[in-house]
């Protein structure tokens, strides 16, 4: 029986997997960023219609362009945070960036 030798070269199999993955993770951005949209209170606007997906390479993010955004999502020391980006992406996988205030 013959033998064989399979080297492994981690940062190219990331790399790989990376860009592989990229048009499965922009459709799953899609959906994150339409169910926060449908989640986001509206006053002004601005923060629902700022939600949208940006993709470079194989980096993909879901993105809020209003510039008060991340004192909506987050909340301040007198205003409750909405967290509709946040809620959105926990119901799509772990998330382990910047948490609400409660």
């Amino acid at each position: 029986m013959a033998s064989f030798r399979v080297t492994v070269y981690p940062d190219q199999a990331v790399a790989e997997a990376r860009r592989l993955s990229t048009p499965d993770r922009v459709e799953i951005a899609h959906q994150i960023a339409g169910d926060a949209q449908a989640a986001a209170p509206v006053l002004t606007g601005a923060y629902r219609d700022g939600i949208g997906v940006e993709a470079a390479g194989d980096q993909v993010s879901v993105v809020d362009n209003d510039p008060d955004a991340f004192y909506k999502e987050y909340g301040t020391s007198d205003t409750p945070a909405h967290a509709v980006l946040t809620n959105a992406a926990k119901a799509y996988g772990k998330y382990t960036g910047y948490q609400p205030r409660r």
